[in-house]
């Protein structure tokens, strides 16, 4: 009989493929973004990078303002999630009675 610790070890992690990207430091000058843009499109389309892993890939090489405005962009999308989880919870409570 498996244990629990024998069953975790084979659900399927997502996976994410080995590409080395350029990094990305956010500076101000659109063209460097846009040059920076085209050849990650150019690497993840060589490499056949599922859509779905593409924004996570690509964050992993934002560096200074970049990795900040990144991590922010983040914690917004994670408080708006927590917020709509907690509205939903009130809901429930308040029409439950």
């Amino acid at each position: 009989m498996h244990n629990f610790e024998d069953r975790r070890q084979h659900v399927a992690k997502p996976y994410l493929p080995f590409v080395k990207l350029p990094s990305f430091s956010g500076e101000g000058d659109p063209n460097v973004y846009l040059g920076w843009e085209a050849k990650v499109e150019q690497i993840v389309n060589v490499h056949e990078v599922q859509n779905d892993q593409r924004v996570r890939l690509a964050s992993l090489e934002f560096l200074d303002y970049a990795m900040q405005w990144w991590h922010k962009t983040l914690m917004d999308i994670w408080a708006k999630q927590e917020a709509s989880r907690g509205l939903l919870v009130g809901f429930k409570v308040m029409y439950a009675r």
